[in-house]
């Protein structure tokens, strides 16, 4: 009888020094990784949660990386469009020189020559690219929308259908940012396809062929078409600028909420350093207790029972 007893106290002994053990190094392990919870079996109730902060947590962060993005390409074409004002503005000072009675036909074909190279600036700004991307491309980005051709009525040629449905939506699915078109900015023109008279392309070239043409009427129109597509311009640049204004705003917001959704998942899944080495402390002290108390238990003799 007194054999069975021994036997079962043992049994129980070590039973409760290996699940001692066990927790120790569940507490260090906790420690080490800094996770409190690894894997779904160290908290189930918890798991559910976890994954769906999780997937939450990615989708968030794949919206910030694509507001970085589009941020980058508002800042170049508002940076494009700024570019071409400046060009307009060194246009206008053209014709101003142009329609001067002093001016001679041979300058006039020297002013025109300079107005051609301000075409092709402006062609090259109207196929900015960033990232690989054609940021005045819409939905064929991948291609430059527009070419010089002297010949043609705005003295380019389009190379792309110069739409764009490509639009950033939030979480919400609240429109954030929709692309524009160097159609839009560049080439206005109406529902048939005409020149708008606040078509940058056709403001210059029209001045451009005004002075090869040394026509000093046709130059001085051309100083009201240039403003009326310098301030087409303005409105572009304006816009471009509540744009960045609205991807900051959501820049922040989106930030705000991935610090929310990272403490969130903290809370559940990361290590309370500071308890867990008070639980360990615990633990160690409660095992060389039990080493302690079995040692002494173990000294006993048959006759210490018997009394």
């Amino acid at each position: 009888m007194i054999s069975s007893v021994s036997s079962i106290g043992s049994d129980w002994f070590l039973d409760g020094i290996t699940n001692l053990q066990r927790q120790q190094v569940k507490t260090q392990r906790q420690i080490s990784s800094g996770f409190r919870v690894a894997d779904a079996s160290d908290a189930p109730s918890q798991a559910a949660a976890l994954v769906d902060l999780g997937s939450h947590l990615a989708s968030a962060k794949t919206y910030q990386s694509n507001l970085g993005r589009i941020q980058t390409e508002v800042n170049t074409a508002e940076q494009a469009v700024s570019s071409v004002t400046t060009l307009l503005d060194n246009a206008r000072s053209l014709a101003t020189q142009g329609a001067s009675s002093g001016t001679s036909a041979t300058d006039r074909q020297y002013l025109a020559v300079q107005v051609r190279s301000l075409v092709q600036e402006t062609v090259t700004a109207a196929n900015t690219s960033v990232e690989g991307r054609f940021v005045f491309g819409g939905d064929q980005d991948q291609s430059p929308p527009y070419a010089v051709n002297s010949t043609s009525v705005t003295g380019v040629d389009r190379l792309t259908a110069a739409v764009a449905t490509r639009t950033i939506v939030n979480p919400d699915g609240q429109s954030v940012y929709r692309a524009r078109t160097a159609l839009t900015i560049f080439d206005h023109s109406d529902s048939a396809g005409v020149p708008a008279s606040d078509n940058v392309f056709a403001a210059l070239q029209g001045l451009a062929t005004a002075l090869q043409s040394n026509d000093s009427t046709g130059i001085t129109n051309s100083i009201e078409s240039l403003k009326g597509a310098s301030d087409w311009l303005n409105q572009q640049q304006a816009a471009y600028g509540t744009d960045t204004n609205h991807i900051s705003a959501e820049q922040n917001r989106i930030a705000d909420s991935i610090t929310s959704l990272q403490s969130r998942i903290s809370d559940i899944r990361d290590t309370d350093v500071a308890q867990a080495a008070t639980d360990l402390s615990l633990e160690q002290t409660a095992q060389s207790a039990a080493f302690g108390a079995q040692a002494k238990i173990s000294q006993r003799s048959l006759f210490d029972y018997l009394g």
